[in-house]
């Protein structure tokens, strides 16, 4: 007679996102149509008659006659009695009427789901649960995702109570259960389920993908959590918004749209506009000679460091995160400056789809130079000699000529910038990718191609980018998955022999007055040192070509062991390696000078044809220049993580080993006396002079990582971040640093007198942290002296100039890390049911131990070079704001977001010497120097 209570699981999945908003459409028709029929079948079951004439009977036997003449099923548990005695003398009486007269007076209770009344029996009022133990018995089951996998560590917790457990490596479970506890099966990135025990002993749920609730999977260093329990200050992207901007790297693509990265991209050239990024700001001096890389964030893509963020195929990237706080203290030695995190696209179980996606983009000069015409610039130098009383330049008569136009070959009008740089230029990308998988092999390939065409007119600067990237994740056993990914990129720019700021420059200096090109097309004469800036913008003059390839292979294995629930073991092996070539070749170039001799003029004396005289300008012969280098790093990184939940606490464990190693040499040779430009081969050249030079480099770092993630009622979160780097460039005493975090948060929303006095507030969140990181500029072995060789000796009596050895650096005994401490206090909010939200960020930094000269102590005129030392002093402060809407509008969906930053730095000692006016100080106030 008992019977089981059969629940569905129902999901809709589109196979293709762009049938997105159809697919929302027959959600909300499907659940419509749920709605209507569940109504329908409530007014079905109200209008039903029966007949009953039976006395004293049991109610198990009642219940049978109700389901021959209804149709309906009764499920009930033991808590009801069966054995009751009941007299029934009914004729065409409506089914809900009896029902109601046989449980009068009980404490059963009756629902009508479907074609099943089920029955329960009504708790008393102010019985504590716990006096109902008695009556729990165990229940078990098994969780699966939507492709029927096992859902390995969700979390299935009995309402209103600690009692708990999590899925096993088969997704199965079991726990004791009273009828009517209700069992909640949570896992990150899926809908929770709630299930209400009646008669059930075993359970079978399907969890489904919630797609917001991935969104808010973040990733931080070395693993991944929750964005509503997030303790740092870390900012997220979605790879679906960065793919939108149609940028033509990543970091314009991310510009104002992640709080606290600044991005400044200082030019425009092809190959050469990577944007700068600046976390929080500028927290340190850098290096004074203007290179930006100790102010940039360590860049981590997918898991290994010092990866270019500005080749990566933007449609590859699956999310970005930032961190900007003490959470950026997972990464140690190297996070002083933020940390930027890029996880790349995976493949997913299903049919293999191919995606292509191209855009085309037009550009032009923000600003340039605007520079005075022939006629403006021989009339203003006329007035001036005239006010001056010199002997005049230009007549009259000139002047009218040069504003006419009239007479091309002697009174021309050049405009040098219109000569030089277009109007519009072009940048176009490609991006093809198959992702897919079988039999639980999950594939993801993509090719990318990028190319920026030059901006001037003579075609002479170009970029183009190809670039490959595949990722095949294996499982070999249930306990047992391995992954290889691969990434290679092939980059090629070109460029003039003449660097553009010089030529920009030299188009301004050049009078308009003289021609960049005659009027039957041949190159103009030189306004000074062989110089025509259109000329020298072409490869007449010779060019300098870049290539770069990078080949990046990870090999990775995860291991789930089945007798240890909640522990994952995790390696990887990386090797990185980049070849690259430069090749510069310089030639003399070819200009034309008037020979007035020959010039064949019409009736009114103007220039009509007249011969030019070819010269070879610039080099006297042409010379190559060619530089080979090669960078290779390899990782190795071993893990352990292990997480559970017991009750109202949820705890993880992180720790890692990890082993970097690189290495480097670089090679370079120079000819010149080349008799042609034809063979652009050293060995063309002359042995005279010739020159050749290499270097090698190299660096290590090791470091233990640990992390401690706590949560009680996930309400009140803690995570503890400690790390131990030790870097090759420091004394072996003193080549280790220890870089702790605490970082600290409250769901203040999540409490009881939250939710009563404060329920138009979804979620507030109220965080701090503190953090110590570092970072080690400069080059190895500074603490050691450092020798150099020289030739231009000449001893004996033979006068054969020997090598030479001197000292070309002093040693720093003392170096050690530049070290940052970091505070941060902030709050996440949303609010009116989460059409709005609002984050801000409060920081203060300090950072200490800057590499920095003793400017003050010894001046650069005393002919002294002793070595950097750790000295300088840098604070820096802000805050930050992200507020956004968001709201659907039928099949529309709004989102308006905005985010304003604001860091201010301060640099409180460098050594500086004194200046000749106050203004012109780095530094707040006068330090005196000691030594």
């Amino acid at each position: 007679m008992r019977k089981k209570l059969l629940r569905g699981f129902y999901t809709i999945k589109s196979p293709n996102l762009k049938h997105l908003l159809r697919t929302i459409q027959l959600s909300v028709i499907l659940l419509f149509t749920c709605v209507i029929c569940s109504y329908s079948s409530n007014i079905e079951f109200q209008k039903l008659e029966i007949s009953i004439h039976e006395k004293d009977i049991n109610m198990e036997q009642v219940f049978s006659i109700i389901e021959k003449q209804t149709g309906y099923m009764f499920i009930f548990n033991s808590q009801i009695d069966l054995s009751r005695k009941v007299s029934v003398d009914v004729e065409n009486k409506l089914v809900t009427e009896v029902l109601d007269e046989l449980f009068k007076k009980t404490t059963i209770k009756y629902v009508v789901e479907g074609s099943h009344i089920v029955l329960s029996v009504e708790k008393a009022k102010n019985v504590p649960v716990n006096n109902q133990n008695s009556s729990k018995r165990k229940i078990t089951g098994t969780v699966t995702d939507e492709r029927g996998d096992a859902v390995i560590g969700a979390n299935v917790i009995i309402k209103g109570t600690t009692d708990g457990t999590i899925t096993d490596i088969d997704g199965n479970f079991s726990l004791d259960a009273s009828p009517g506890d209700i069992v909640e099966i949570r896992y990150v990135g899926y809908v929770q389920q709630s299930i209400t025990i009646n008669n059930q002993t075993s359970l079978a749920i399907r969890l489904m993908e919630d797609r917001q609730a991935l969104s808010e999977v973040v990733v931080v260093g070395y693993g991944v959590q929750k964005k509503e329990n997030l303790v740092g200050a870390v900012a997220a992207i979605q790879g679906a918004e960065i793919a939108s901007a149609n940028a033509f790297d990543v970091g314009n693509a991310i510009s104002g749209r992640i709080p606290g990265a600044i991005v400044i991209q200082g030019s425009g050239e092809p190959g050469k506009d990577e944007a700068q990024i600046l976390i929080r700001g500028r927290s340190t001096l850098g290096d004074r000679k203007g290179d930006s890389k100790p102010l940039n964030p360590l860049v981590v893509i997918d898991g290994i460091p010092d990866r270019s963020l500005y080749e990566i195929d933007p449609n590859d990237i699956e999310n970005i995160s930032v961190l900007k706080d003490a959470s950026a203290a997972i990464y140690g030695s190297r996070a002083a400056n933020g940390v930027i995190l890029v996880t790349t696209k995976s493949g997913a179980d299903k049919k293999a789809t191919l995606s292509y996606q191209f855009s085309h983009g037009f550009k032009t000069a923000t600003k340039l130079p605007e520079l005075a015409d022939a006629g403006e610039y021989s009339q203003y130098i006329s007035d001036y000699q005239t006010y001056q009383g010199l002997s005049r330049l230009y007549s009259d008569r000139d002047v009218e000529l040069y504003k006419s136009g009239v007479d091309p070959w002697e009174h021309p009008n050049t405009d040098w910038m219109s000569d030089l740089i277009k109007k519009w230029t072009t940048e176009s990308r490609h991006s093809l990718s198959i992702n897919g998988g079988m039999e639980k092999m999950r594939y993801y390939v993509s090719f990318g191609y990028k190319n920026n065409e030059a901006f001037y007119k003579q075609e002479s600067t170009s970029y183009k980018q190809y670039n490959l990237r595949a990722k095949l994740d294996m499982p070999i056993t249930d306990w047992l998955e391995t992954s290889v990914q691969y990434g290679g990129f092939m980059t090629t720019r070109k460029y003039p022999i003449t660097e553009t700021a010089r030529l920009l420059g030299w188009a301004t200096l050049v009078v308009p007055t003289v021609p960049a090109f005659w009027p039957t097309g041949e190159p103009g004469p030189d306004f000074e040192g062989g110089v025509n800036p259109v000329v020298n913008t072409s490869f007449e003059a010779g060019y300098d070509r870049q290539e770069n390839y990078k080949n990046e292979i990870t090999f990775r294995a995860s291991i789930k062991p089945p007798m240890i629930e909640g522990l994952s073991l995790d390696a990887f092996f990386n090797y990185d390696v980049n070849n690259y070539n430069k090749k510069i070749f310089k030639k003399p170039w070819t200009l034309y000078y008037p020979m007035y001799e020959t010039a064949v003029r019409n009736a009114d004396g103007f220039i009509t044809d007249m011969e030019l005289e070819p010269r070879l300008r610039g080099l006297d012969s042409p010379d190559l220049t060619e530089e080979n280098s090669r960078a290779r790093k390899t990782m190795f990184n071993v893990s352990f993580n292990y997480g559970r939940t017991f009750g109202d606490h949820t705890f993880s464990v992180f720790g890692s080993f990890e082993q970097y190693n690189e290495d480097s040499f670089m090679f370079d040779a120079y000819r010149k006396y080349f008799i042609s430009n034809l063979v652009e081969a050293l060995s063309a050249g002359g042995d005279k002079d010739k020159t050749n030079s290499g270097e090698l480099g190299i660096y290590a770092r090791r470091s233990w990582i640990s992390r401690l993630n706590y949560s009680f009622k996930d309400r009140y979160l803690l995570e503890f971040i400690y790390r131990r780097d030790g870097s090759l460039k420091f004394p072996p005493n003193s080549r280790w640093g220890n870089f702790p975090a605490i970082l600290l948060a409250w769901r203040a929303s999540e409490e009881a007198f939250w939710k009563e006095s404060l329920s138009f507030i979804d979620y507030f969140k109220l965080r701090g942290t503190y953090g110590k990181m570092g970072m080690d500029p400069g080059d190895p072995f500074q603490y050691i002296n450092k020798y150099a060789l020289d030739a231009g000796l000449s001893l004996g009596m033979s006068k054969d100039v020997v090598t030479k050895i001197y000292q070309s650096v002093l040693a720093n005994p003392n170096i050690t890390w530049e070290k940052q401490t970091t505070y941060n206090v902030g709050f996440d909010s949303q609010f009116a049911n989460q059409i709005f939200h609002l984050n801000t960020e409060f920081f203060y930094n300090r950072r200490s131990d800057i590499l920095v000269k003793k400017n003050a102590s010894v001046p650069s005129f005393t002919g002294l070079a002793l070595p950097d030392e750790n000295i300088g002093i840098v604070d820096n402060k802000g805050f930050e704001i992200d507020a956004g809407f968001h709201k659907s509008f039928g099949d529309i969906r709004l989102d308006l977001t905005g985010n304003i930053s604001l860091a201010k730095n301060k640099v409180k000692f460098m050594d500086e010497p004194e200046r000749s006016v106050p203004w012109q100080r780095e530094t707040p106030a006068t330090h005196t120097a000691q030594s």
